[in-house]
């Protein structure tokens, strides 16, 4: 059975097509330095202004638009006005049973367990809901890709990270500690399990109710300005890697320049880590996602004038599309180890023990679930619950409602959503009609795309949320991305970094030799781009292993 894809619009079916058929023109087009810059501004550009751009008019906060609601950050924005939900729609549990796994995962054809761990930790750093006391109406974000799931969302966090030092060596650099003769974060709990007075503000780790009453569990916990970076020892991988290079890059800048001080080589250090981010949020990550042949790139200069650059400031349906829960397998492969996904959280050891190297080869070889309705693991179907209730909560509007939004005709029938018989049918059961299926369950019940990492919906709001929130970056900006604000050696590290390979590269031992992508090897990269582990990368990785060895 196929997919009606009547409802799916002229222009959009038009633009697909042209940017996934004719892959040796678009070969040419990536090569060609010229055309490409043009046309990935084109992109860009254009898929910010699928929809309408910020500042929204309403936020979280209430009904209509006043000075508070338009400046009180604590509210989640909105892309559409609150709607009060049907009386009768079906209880939170029964569409829960949606999303539930029915027997082995269904294994995506394309993204690996990097892909899904990245996913994870990159939005830890920003989609922060109120926990306690809870309300998912509010968060606690700087709303910008800041890498606060490193440093911190406060000041006093991020000097309690930090070494704070004018000694030779120790100028800029974040707290570490050496196990098995590698560069780790220094641990939260001492060796009794007791919190150490050094890290007071900075955030308990969060994760499943429990997990930190087991005092071995506890001990692992490295010390992140974050509050989710613990939760899994591949989104602790991704921290220790970026607090390696934070380290590194302040021993570049301290050498290059030896009258800064501490405060200057940390800040620019800072500076440049983001920047390195934000790189590989655009060039590796949203590459990724869209099964475009393009290649795209970050380029601040696509923002300067445009009218969609604006404060950001992050939506609730931002917040909730991203509960891509389906990505995890049953199982974790770590090596010669197998773990049950049921006990994987807030556990570093298998980190410490395996060390970076072995992590990022283990995740980069598994495959991620696909993402979509009945992939999602039992031990994750109270958060799939809790996210239906959130929709709720904050009143969203229905899921045609958003494919009116976003630039896609309504649905008229469950077979234009989906062309999987069960999800149709379990659709129709629950809901009737079309136009009363809830946000968070359309944009998880549409068919994958060919070759890409998300459903159509779930990936267009991706693209303009992640494009129009990223390139607004006050790093981003036209009087400040450049060789003052990160230094002549910062500068060239941020040209020389294009993927998470080139950090590992120059961070971890024999790093030049993994393999280190989101995507898996049976799928061929974008035409006229290399793929993973070719000489592309190698005269820079010879280099970086020179640096690690000393």
């Amino acid at each position: 059975m196929t997919r009606d894809t009547s409802r799916d619009g002229w222009k959009n079916r038009l633009r697909y097509s042209l940017l996934t058929s004719w892959p040796t023109a678009w070969g040419v087009l990536n090569r060609t330095k010229f055309i490409h810059a043009h046309v990935n501004r084109w992109l860009i550009d254009s898929s910010i202004r699928m929809a309408r751009t910020r500042p929204h008019p309403l936020s979280t906060m209430c009904d209509y638009s006043s000075v508070e609601s338009l400046r009180d950050k604590t509210w989640f924005t909105r892309h559409l006005p609150a709607v009060e939900p049907p009386k009768d729609l079906p209880s939170p549990d029964a569409v829960a049973n949606l999303f539930a796994r029915k027997d082995k995962a269904k294994l995506s054809k394309k993204s690996t367990m990097l892909f899904a761990s990245y996913a994870q930790w990159f939005t830890d750093g920003f989609l922060l809901t109120n926990t306690t006391p809870p309300d998912p109406r509010k968060n606690h974000s700087t709303h910008q890709f800041d890498l606060a799931q490193l440093y911190g969302t406060t000041r006093e966090v991020t000097e309690q990270i930090r070494v704070i030092s004018e000694a030779s060596g120790q100028r800029g650099r974040l707290k570490s500690q050496v196990r098995r003769g590698e560069e780790y974060p220094p641990y939260l709990y001492d060796e009794n399990g007791t919190r150490k007075d050094e890290f007071s503000a900075v955030p308990d780790p969060f994760g499943p109710v429990g997990a930190l009453r087991d005092e071995s569990r506890r001990k692992t916990m490295f010390a992140f300005g974050g509050e989710r970076s613990n939760t899994t020892p591949q989104t602790s991988m991704l921290n220790v890697l970026m607090l390696r290079e934070h380290n590194r890059v302040c021993g570049e800048l301290e050498c290059a320049y030896p009258s800064w001080d501490d405060e200057r080589v940390f800040q620019t250090a800072r500076n440049v880590l983001i920047a390195l981010q934000l790189k590989i949020i655009v060039g590796e990550y949203i590459n990724h996602i869209t099964p475009y042949h393009c290649r795209l790139e970050l380029d601040p200069s696509v923002a300067w004038k445009a009218n969609w650059n604006r404060e950001p400031w992050f939506a609730v349906e931002f917040n909730l599309l991203y509960r891509w829960h389906s990505l995890i397998p049953e199982n974790i492969y770590w090596g010669t180890k197998r773990y049950s996904t049921n006990d994987w959280f807030l556990d570093n050891q298998p980190l410490i023990e395996g060390g970076l190297a072995l992590a990022f080869e283990a995740t980069s070889a598994q495959p991620a679930g696909e993402i979509g309705l009945h992939n999602t693991p039992g031990a994750l179907l109270s958060t799939e619950m809790a996210a239906i209730k959130q929709g709720r909560a904050n009143r969203l509007a229905s899921y045609n409602d958003y494919r009116a939004e976003m630039g896609y005709p309504r649905a008229a029938t469950f077979e234009q959503i989906s062309s999987d018989p069960e999800i149709i049918e379990g659709l129709r059961a629950l809901y009737g009609s079309v136009d009363r299926v809830e946000f968070y369950v359309g944009l998880f019940a549409e068919d994958p795309r060919e070759n890409a990492a998300v459903p159509a919906l779930l990936g267009r709001m991706v693209s303009l949320d992640a494009f129009s929130q990223a390139l607004v970056n006050p790093l981003c900006s036209e009087h400040v991305f450049n060789k003052a604000t990160f230094s002549e050696v910062g500068w060239q590290r941020i040209q020389q970094t294009n993927c998470l390979a080139d950090l590992v590269a120059r961070n971890v031992k024999g790093g030049n030799k993994l393999l280190v992508t989101m995507t898996q090897t049976s799928v061929p990269p974008k035409p006229g781009v290399a793929a993973a582990r070719t000489q592309e990368h190698g005269p820079l990785r010879a280099l970086a292993q020179t640096e690690v060895a000393q």
